[in-house]
């Protein structure tokens, strides 16, 4: 009995002393395994403000900015910085979202982070003595804090409905840059191409434009490193390739003067796989069995013409099904075109029963001969239309 538990005994201490082992080694191993895995690189940080165009480092707007008596609460809140010159502003819109793209309503909905950068030395101060390299104001210290600081007072012109900013933020750094970061909520106006529907590209624009000041006060820039989409950014039925800003001098109603207008303007497709296989494949076929009658050698004119109404009344309703989804236009869409060629064809089939029939009577050959020719004209006809309605549209 006591040599059976002696011998049980060490079993366990081995046992022990084996997962001890296990445990040192697979500890090493990790440990070693941890030594070759390289560091994760962190996230680059978003491009700085004084990177921008329009910051103090870039610009140079004289000594009377710095002057004491441009400090005043007064000259701070309605004199722009720059004494001497326009001052500049960089502008760069980031698209988050685009949706609510109505062609009938001649409107869609923006959702973006709008970026605004200028240079006030006027609100230069001592990092030392602040303590920090610049302020950040956000939230309630915006209203409380900033009611005396200079802005470009900017607005969407082609503003069509509401507009909500549901986060603000504004950064003042040691040598006076500005930087406001809002995020905006806008329903636009826009105006849509549709000539070439479904098949159409589109150019959506926000434009932007100082209410008060003229061009020879503040000149609107574009900041290319703050404008563009993200990358997983999508718009059902439609494909974005590309978003771009530009800024010219126009004229406005209001004023005399030259106003700084910025446009982002953000390029989309129509994704024309829904129009391919709802209406251009149903469509096709549709027409397709207009031509059945041309093998109805026996058939009377009734039947045949009953055949051919039908399937125009099928044409006719197919049209107005679509277009509850267009405006009003005046002009021709790529699908009208089709529409209307497909009806035309289509009705041409009675016409050629009805010639058919009248030489049935008198020359039943040349009946035949007509209906065979049919077989194969109708189908190449309506193969050029839709080509040459491709090409010319």
């Amino acid at each position: 009995m006591r040599c059976g538990r002696r011998t049980s005994g060490r079993r366990r201490r081995q046992r022990v002393a084996i997962r001890a082992l296990g445990a040192a080694r697979a500890g090493a191993a990790l440990a070693l395994l941890l030594a070759h895995v390289p560091p994760v690189a962190a996230a680059a940080p978003p491009p700085p403000a004084h990177g921008s165009p329009a910051a103090c480092a870039q610009v140079d707007y004289g000594t009377l900015a710095r002057a004491p008596a441009a400090r005043s609460p007064e000259t701070l809140r309605v004199k722009p910085p720059n004494p001497a010159g326009p001052t500049l502003i960089g502008v760069g819109f980031w698209v988050l979202e685009i949706r609510a793209i109505n062609p009938v309503q001649s409107d869609f909905r923006f959702r973006g982070i709008v970026r605004t950068v200028w240079c006030d030395p006027r609100l230069a101060f001592d990092p030392a003595q602040e303590g920090a390299t610049e302020r950040v104001y956000s939230g309630d210290q915006i209203d409380r804090e900033l009611v005396a600081i200079w802005t470009p007072q900017a607005f969407p012109v082609n503003r069509a409905g509401g507009m909500d900013v549901t986060e603000r933020i504004i950064r003042v750094t040691h040598d006076g840059t500005v930087s406001q970061d809002v995020n905006l909520n806008l329903h636009l106006g826009a105006r849509y191409d549709l000539r070439r529907f479904p098949f159409d590209q589109q150019t959506l624009e926000l434009q932007v434009e100082s209410f008060v000041y003229g061009s020879d006060q503040v000149q609107l820039i574009n900041d290319p490193r703050r404008t563009g989409f993200d990358d997983e950014l999508e718009v059902p039925e439609w494909t974005i390739e590309g978003a771009t800003g530009s800024v010219q001098d126009i004229a406005v109603l209001r004023s005399d003067r030259l106003f700084s207008h910025y446009v982002l303007a953000v390029e989309i497709s129509r994704k024309p796989a829904f129009y391919l296989w709802k209406v251009f494949l149903p469509l096709l076929v549709i027409v397709a069995l207009s031509w059945s009658v041309f093998w109805m050698l026996d058939e009377t004119l009734a039947g045949r013409i009953r055949i051919s109404v039908t399937i125009v009344l099928t044409t006719v309703a197919y049209q107005f099904i679509f277009s509850g989804d267009l405006p009003r236009v005046g002009y021709l869409t790529l699908l009208d075109k089709i529409m209307i060629g497909s009806f035309m064809l289509v009705s041409i089939t009675v016409i050629e029963s009805v010639l058919v029939d009248a030489y049935r009577q008198r020359d039943p050959a040349t009946a035949i001969r007509i209906d065979r020719t049919s077989r194969w004209l109708f189908p190449l006809i309506y193969a050029v239309l839709l080509a040459a309605i491709f090409t010319v549209t």
